[in-house]
């Protein structure tokens, strides 16, 4: 004789199945988004490191399913206007993806490193605004963002020229680059170039 399953143990079957169904989505979400607050940037973070007193703050978040980084950050007391904001890697905190290629100071010569473009990092995300150059040359410089602001922006994880592995083990990193004059050819690098080139301000990208 065959046992029929009453009305009521049709619903309660059903509501397991549905709890257990929420419970799995609960925990793939858990997975599938990653997610970060309040990441510090700081000079001492970039290498080599930044005298600035300024400081910022990133908050980004990760999709599996978009494969999609959101990010935004708020930075305040630099000392000047932003020209550049970069995504470079691939180094943990303490290093810097320098480009093996990148000239020295020296043999760079007098006007170049003032071209807001000019960076000695492997970068794969960069936003950029307006002419640099000398003041002896008697341009007159446009900053991209004040001392004091706000950014935020996507970066598509493409598996090719972004890996998700990477992103998700913290090698890339945020440089906020900003607008600074200095007199032509001087005899050691200035914080002033160092934050064109090297960024004032750094913040890893990490979701732990």
């Amino acid at each position: 004789m065959k046992l029929r399953p009453t009305a009521l143990t049709s619903v309660l079957i059903a509501s397991i199945l549905l709890i257990t169904s929420c419970e799995k989505d609960a925990e793939k979400n858990k997975v599938i988004i990653y997610a970060k607050s309040g990441i510090a940037m700081t000079g001492a973070q970039v290498v080599p490191a930044s005298p600035s007193t300024g400081s910022g703050t990133l908050n980004v978040t990760y999709s599996k399913t978009t494969k999609t980084l959101t990010y935004s950050i708020t930075w305040s007391g630099l000392s000047d206007s932003v020209i550049a904001i970069r995504i470079s890697g691939l180094t943990p905190v303490g290093y810097s993806a320098l480009n093996a290629a990148f000239p020295s100071w020296t043999t760079l010569g007098t006007f170049k490193p003032f071209a807001d473009t000019t960076t000695p990092y492997s970068y794969y995300q960069q936003f950029t605004n307006g002419n640099y150059t000398s003041p002896t040359l008697g341009t007159v410089a446009k900053g991209l963002y004040p001392s004091a602001g706000t950014f935020s922006g996507t970066l598509q994880v493409d598996g090719a020229k972004i890996n998700e592995l990477d992103l998700l083990n913290g090698v890339y990193y945020v440089t906020i680059h900003t607008k600074t004059f200095t007199a032509a050819s001087p005899a050691s690098i200035p914080a002033s170039v160092l934050y064109r080139w090297y960024g004032e301000v750094r913040g890893q990208i990490r979701f732990q």
